[in-house]
């Protein structure tokens, strides 16, 4: 049987169910709703990559792309290849890398944004998934797409946080409760920290206990006003160093 309509692909996963990781023995596959976003928003003339191989890379490769998966066990590779062999999907245009995505991505990807879309779903304990997106993102194109598996991981969620914050970003929808999709409206901003707005609760003064937490932003806040202060008002500042 050959499945024509990528729709169908997503269909049939969801009735096979076929187990892609430990062996065999486990599934840890994308949820529905992000099947369904990459089976229309990638199409044969796409450059994709995803870390994590699953039923996402089934979808991926029934969708023609040139598409790049990258786990470190060559076992889930092979399961995912009989599998499209088993349901008529052509799996040639998909390139499998064994190895770890740190490792990958550094020499794989480079800064000239050749990359359409992109599914971060790899490991997930920090701080793979912002070393990941550090090197995906730099890598996609503008108007590129960029799916982000797993946001409520607390490992996760600082890069959704600082996505939703950035204005180079848009927010296209979140799938499943679990999977938030991006495109990419522009360049990044300049590399200040200071006019990141994910900063913009700085001073963070969690690390220390409360009563010296007050005190600390007290302090820094009577700091600020007075530099604001002079600033906008320079006989202020003259005035002042007269008195003392």
């Amino acid at each position: 049987m050959t499945i024509t309509k990528k729709v169908d692909v997503v269909q049939r996963l969801l009735t096979d169910r076929p187990a892609f990781h430990l062996g065999g023995g486990a599934r840890w596959d994308a949820l529905p709703g992000s099947l369904r976003w990459i089976s229309e928003a990638v199409s044969e003339v796409s450059s994709t990559v995803e870390t994590g191989v699953g039923a996402s890379t089934v979808v991926f490769a029934s969708t023609g792309a040139r598409h790049t998966a990258i786990s470190p066990d060559p076992a889930e590779h092979q399961l995912v290849r009989d599998y499209c062999e088993r349901i008529g999907i052509d799996h040639t245009r998909v390139t499998f890398v064994a190895g770890l995505s740190d490792d990958v991505l550094p020499s794989m990807l480079g800064r000239d944004r050749k990359v359409d879309a992109a599914f971060i779903d790899g490991a997930h304990s920090f701080p793979f998934p912002e070393v990941d997106w550090y090197y995906i993102s730099r890598s996609l194109k503008i108007g590129g797409k960029l799916l982000l598996d797993d946001i409520p991981i607390p490992a996760v969620a600082p890069v959704f946080r600082h996505m939703c914050l950035e204005p180079n970003w848009r927010l296209d929808g979140i799938f499943d409760d679990r999977t938030a999709a991006f495109t990419m409206l522009g360049q990044p901003a300049p590399e200040d920290w200071g006019t990141q707005p994910f900063n913009s609760n700085y001073p963070d003064l969690s690390f220390v206990r409360l009563n010296r937490r007050l005190r600390l932003r007290a302090g820094y806040w009577s700091k600020r006003t007075r530099r604001e202060v002079a600033r906008r008002y320079p006989g202020i500042r003259s005035l002042y160093k007269r008195s003392s």
